[in-house]
């Protein structure tokens, strides 16, 4: 059951929306919105909601603009017709471009797409997208600094491909093979009709609906492999189909794998409990876990957790529904950089832990380099935004000593604020902080600072792939004690609109003298595939 909301600025986001109906009494409502939309379209799992929330927001206003809101239901017949569609016209630019290419050459395309290159070449490549946005960053700031009553010298300084900071050459990633400690896989048909475990051949949205076995996926691992491998065996051997995205119906639906450099494997295993009794999934739960451990007994790993989760959902990917640890622990290990951090099924880490350690590596050194003890008199205080398990945070803390005076750590997360703490106390760091909740609302962690000394206080945000609020720079920027911040980017094209709020001159919206950019350094975490993570140093 679907309205259409229109009248909406461009710039809003899923989540804005999301917000908007929540604060007016609409909760529980899955909002879709693309950044080019002047409407966005929100989901309802029944008509009574629906007009529920139809006469809800009648009359209400975003941004002094009135939204226009209409029922705009799709059909199953629509959708169907569809789905076919786009798979139609998929295949016929397939057959236009003339390149035949094998499902096992289009799953590597899609999921690796640089594999075709050397692993030289794909830094070189990956390094020109760097200096592409940073280019399109200095622009931008030309633009803005033109325009103002302001000056600023720093974009006037030339450094290599006429960027006004310094680019480090990459850093590559010590495992180019097998080194992703975290895959999804899919529960669905093959090609031939047969039950598999892998990935989708290419996009839902595009039609497809097919799964390949992730035999000859470079960067999935051994044992993930053996683990896809084994619960297809298992879901071929059961009484209960596969989940069908198209129709809607079947039971299985994704397992996820997070295999450790240290030996602990996690096993997500995502059920639909459509035409299932609660004897029948109890029944199911025992007999999975009887299963993989003999399984991890004959392969000879470490099987620490077990888990299911029961979701009647419409969407792919792990939900907000209980996961019952069926086996083992409800949490995994991970060590690194001499510390060990537990991880929770839903708290991200990241996915290739030996270059996520050069990663770090990188940062600590920028802080030691900053905070040299003939300069400063006092330790700072290292302010970690996005902080997820507190990684980041106790790993420098750790490694730095007395270089950092107390750790305090922001994240949206519950179960990985949780692991920040209790991370911290394996590591016996006792001077940690965590705060649980979104960035921009909690800036009272920023605000503590905003008085204090100029250089007390120093910044890492390792923010989703989006980027953060613009609220939340606003409050570094307004941060006294603040005179250097680093930025890590897993998505740097994403990212400029922040790097350009963090420089941009003073306003009525952004107070506190700007920073500038003062070296870049790229770290290769995910070889074969376009994303890269970037490090910028700001300084004030």
């Amino acid at each position: 059951y679907r309205l259409r909301i229109k009248n909406v600025p461009k710039f809003a986001s899923s989540k804005m929306m999301k917000e908007l109906l929540a604060k007016n009494g609409c909760e529980q409502v899955k909002i879709q919105k693309a950044p080019k939309w002047d409407y966005c379209f929100a989901t309802l799992k029944t008509e009574e909601q629906q007009y529920y929330v139809l006469n809800k927001l009648k009359g209400i206003k975003f941004k002094n603009r009135e939204l226009s809101i209409q029922v705009d239901n799709v059909t199953e017949k629509d959708r169907q017709a569809l789905f076919d569609r786009r798979k139609n016209e998929k295949q016929q630019n397939i057959e236009q471009s003339g390149i035949q290419k094998s499902p096992e050459e289009m799953l590597a395309d899609q999921v690796t797409p640089l594999h075709i290159y050397e692993y030289q070449a794909q830094l070189e490549i990956k390094q020109r997208g760097i200096i592409k946005s940073l280019e399109t960053f200095r622009d931008k700031m030309d633009e803005l600094y033109n325009k103002s009553q302001y000056h600023s010298s720093w974009l006037q300084e030339e450094f290599d491909f006429k960027l006004p900071l310094d680019l480090k050459p990459m850093i590559h990633s010590p495992v180019l093979k097998g080194y992703r400690n975290k895959c999804e896989f899919t529960a669905g048909l093959n090609l031939k009709g047969e039950k598999t475990v892998g990935f989708l051949l290419g996009a839902y949205k595009d039609g497809h609906n097919s799964v390949l076995e992730p035999d000859n996926s470079i960067h999935v691992s051994g044992i993930a492999k053996k683990i896809a491998k084994a619960m297809q065996n298992y879901i071929r051997q059961s009484l209960y189909d596969v989940y069908d995205r198209k129709t809607k119906q079947g039971n299985w639906r994704q397992i996820t794998v997070r295999s450790q450099n240290c030996g602990n494997i996690m096993i997500i295993i995502q059920i639909h409990p459509q035409g299932l009794s609660k004897e029948q999934i109890d029944q199911e739960k025992s007999a999975l876990a009887e299963y993989f451990k003999m399984f991890a007994k004959e392969e000879n790993f470490d099987l620490t957790s077990l888990l299911v989760q029961i979701y009647s959902g419409v969407s792919n990917g792990m939900s907000e529904d209980p996961l019952d640890c069926i086996f083992g622990t409800p949490f995994i290990h991970e060590e690194m950089m001499n510390c060990r951090f537990r991880i929770s099924p839903r708290a991200f880490f990241q996915t290739n832990t030996a270059a996520a350690e050069l990663l770090y590596q990188q940062c600590g050194d920028i802080i030691k380099e900053i905070y040299d003890p003939k300069d400063f008199s006092e330790s700072p205080t290292l302010i970690d935004v996005c902080c997820g398990t507190g990684t980041i945070g106790i790993a420098l803390s750790k490694s730095l000593g007395t270089t950092i005076k107390e750790v305090v750590g922001i994240e949206l997360c519950e179960e990985a604020v949780e692991d920040a703490k209790i991370n911290a106390s394996l590591n016996e760091i006792n001077n940690a902080e965590y705060i649980l909740g979104p960035v921009e609302k909690n800036l009272f962690a920023l605000h503590n600072f905003s008085n204090k000394t100029s250089g007390t206080a120093v910044a890492i945000i390792d923010p989703p792939r989006a980027g953060v609020h613009k609220n939340v720079i606003k409050a570094l920027r307004k941060c006294r004690a603040i005179d250097h911040f680093i930025y890590i980017s897993c998505d740097h094209n994403a990212a400029i609109q922040n790097f350009v709020d963090i420089c941009r001159p003073i306003n009525k919206d952004f107070h506190g003298v700007p920073f500038k950019p003062v070296k870049a350094i790229g770290v290769d975490l995910f070889p074969h595939a376009k994303h890269v993570e970037l490090i910028i140093e700001f300084r004030r």
